[in-house]
């Protein structure tokens, strides 16, 4: 232990003099298990309710966090903490059908039975409409895979498989036995929308035993879950197109006239990932969607530290973390305790330790909490839509989420693939702080920083594991570690503290 504190007060000093900070041992002690403890005790109350999006009890710890900002003394970002933004709730509509139109001859479908509109579509009606298969619906460049390169999809409906080629096999070019990001169904409606095409028709995997489509709507279920009407982030930018999944007999019924099948076309597309897209003849499709939307505005929370260079201060250094949970299912209050009000309360404790520095770091710091991160990582893509700063001035992210529990000593490191430099500042960090610390790529996609990562910006994702509490009503506060948490708090200050002052930006490397 003495020679720990040795080593620990030797680094600080050099920091100090490098930097020009005289207090950042201060500012670092200042991080403490109790008052980390205090704050998942709050927001993970079960006054909280499991803090939902949208909900009231959402909307009482936002306001905790700005409190906790403005007595931190940091700045309102653009006059307020809350970045606002709207998500929409979905209810199936009337009168919404599809037919299919060959030779002359209408054969309207069913809804449930066959087809299901999907949650990210427009409302309108598509008559005798050309329908193009375009395989996954894929354009990747870096994997020279695109389904759309050799088709016209201009004003027509698009027939794609759910997923993305050979899932599940480790040898796979886009990311192995994990989904990349190509197999979200947002990715293939924005890739839709920029080829063109006015229509999406969605159908799974051939070789599964399933004759309906998957269904989310709760007019169409005989004993709904409540709460269990679907809901989306409101994008300014993009729009939508009409959208549905088929059953798997509306999707054979448009391949007839074509000489083959889904299962021929899915099985060669990824025996060599070569396209197989052409326009199906014969055939025209009339679809309609109505739903009906109801809004709601729910916020990310954010506090801003201006930097002390006169040029580096136009760059930003982000810290993050979502606040939400998963609200209350079956009567029992899911509180989230570990997920995530352990990183809530670290971004806090963070953006109070910055704030306490006799001088800002060189680098602008935004402190972040998000919403929506367990609807789809609506927070953090809000705001990579809509950034305080342009992306391209964002230096770095590190993303806190569930930092509370399992061995008491162990952290895991995400994203170290993608920078050489925050690896190595949070190596060298962790020389004070001392902890055991695994590096993995496993659950890239799943928190906050991936919306950074995939606008160019280096990321670290802090986080301790899952547990057997993930998303149960027994993710509780008597679970927490918090000299734990304050342990990993102090590391990521320190590893931020050094990117946020480095006269070099941190690189950034695209990885599979």
């Amino acid at each position: 232990m003495q020679k720990r504190s040795t080593l620990f007060f030797i680094c600080l000093f050099g920091l100090n003099l490098a930097w020009g900070q005289s207090n950042i041992d201060k500012a670092l002690k200042s991080i403490t298990a109790e008052e980390l403890k205090n704050h998942v005790y709050f927001l993970a109350d079960d006054a909280m309710n499991g803090r939902d999006t949208p909900s009231a009890e959402l909307d009482s710890a936002a306001a905790y966090i700005s409190q906790q900002f403005m007595a931190g003394g940091l700045t309102a970002p653009q006059g307020s903490y809350y970045q606002h933004f709207n998500v929409l709730r979905s209810k199936l509509g009337k009168g919404n059908g599809i037919s299919l139109i060959n030779d002359g001859t209408v054969t309207a479908y069913k809804i449930k039975k066959d087809f299901v509109p999907l949650a990210v579509s427009k409302n309108g009606i598509i008559e005798e409409t050309a329908v193009i298969f375009a395989g996954y619906g894929i354009t990747a460049p870096e994997y020279n895979y695109d389904d759309y390169a050799e088709i016209d999809v201009q004003n027509k409906i698009v027939l794609i498989f759910t997923g993305e080629p050979q899932a599940k096999d480790t040898s796979s070019i886009f990311s192995g036995a994990q989904n990349s990001d190509y197999a979200r169904l947002r990715v293939k409606v924005e890739n839709a929308l920029e080829h063109g095409a006015i229509g999406l028709l969605l159908i799974s995997n051939p070789h599964r035993n399933f004759r309906r489509p998957p269904n989310s709507w709760p007019s169409l279920m005989r004993n709904a879950p409540v709460n269990a009407v679907p809901l989306k982030r409101e994008t300014i930018k993009g729009g939508s197109l009409a959208a549905m999944q088929l059953g798997k007999k509306l999707g054979k019924a448009l391949l007839e006239g074509s000489g083959q099948t889904l299962v021929e076309l899915f099985d060669n597309i990824d025996s060599d990932l070569q396209p197989r897209s052409f326009e199906l003849s014969g055939i025209k499709v009339t679809m309609e969607t109505r739903l009906d939307i109801e809004k709601n505005v729910t916020q990310n929370v954010w506090a801003y530290l201006e930097g002390s260079d006169p040029l580096l201060k136009d760059e930003l250094v982000i810290i993050g973390g979502h606040y939400d949970h998963v609200g209350v299912q079956k009567g029992e209050i899911y509180n989230g305790a570990d997920d995530n009000a352990s990183g809530t309360s670290g971004v806090i404790e963070l953006a109070e330790a910055f704030a306490m520095l006799d001088q800002p770091p060189k680098r602008s710091m935004l402190f972040m909490t998000y919403s929506g991160e367990e609807k789809g990582l609506f927070g953090s893509y809000h705001y990579t839509d809509n950034p305080l700063m342009p992306m391209e001035n964002t230096a770095a992210m590190f993303c806190l989420d569930m930092i509370s529990r399992n061995d008491t000593n162990a952290v895991v490191i995400i994203g170290d693939k993608c920078s050489e430099t925050l690896t190595a500042n949070c190596d060298n960090a962790n020389e004070i702080i001392g902890m055991d610390m695994t590096k993995t790529s496993d659950w890239f996609l799943q928190s906050d920083h991936y919306p950074f990562y995939k606008k160019g910006v280096p990321v670290l994702f802090f986080n301790c594991g899952d547990t057997e509490d993930l998303h149960q009503p027994t993710d509780d506060c008597e679970k927490i570690i918090p000299e734990k948490m304050e342990r990993i708090t102090r590391l990521i200050f320190l590893t931020a503290l050094k990117t946020a002052n480095s006269v070099d930006r941190p690189d950034y490397i695209k990885f599979r």
